[in-house]
């Protein structure tokens, strides 16, 4: 089936909400997508909503490639926070995104992550275009 997105901005930041089945062919063009829009819109925070997506196991040399292309991809130019009810991966992935210099952040709840996007300045970059 493979998996749909919508973006809406929210006016200080943008959501992107993924919903359908995980397909490493289609996620990994994500963060070309993220950037696209945020220059378009000229938005620099997103919140990623991954609530909805289906996945049994995502292996880990995939999540490896998926943060080091979005770490490439976004930099220090967009802040993100995730919304994932994922197991122990999205540390894993976290990890990987921050240190490649992404400012990315993984939540497991809507509202604490909007939070961080908005309110915490401590881990926001100083490249950040706001």
């Amino acid at each position: 089936m493979g998996s749909n997105f919508t973006f809406k901005d929210k006016g200080s930041f943008l959501v992107l909400t993924v919903k359908g089945d995980y397909n490493y062919r289609e996620f990994i063009k994500y963060p070309a997508l993220i950037k696209k829009k945020c220059l378009e819109l000229n938005s620099f925070k997103i919140l990623v909503d991954l609530i909805l997506v289906r996945y049994k196991e995502i292996p880990n040399i995939e999540l490896f490639f998926l943060s080091e292309i979005l770490a490439d991809t976004l930099r220090d130019r967009i802040k993100m926070a995730m919304v994932w009810k994922g197991k122990d991966d999205k540390k894993f992935f976290q990890a990987v995104a921050n240190n490649r210099a992404a400012c990315l952040k993984i939540f497991g709840d809507i509202k604490t992550a909007e939070y961080w996007l908005l309110y915490d300045k401590e881990d926001e970059p100083l490249g950040l275009y706001v």
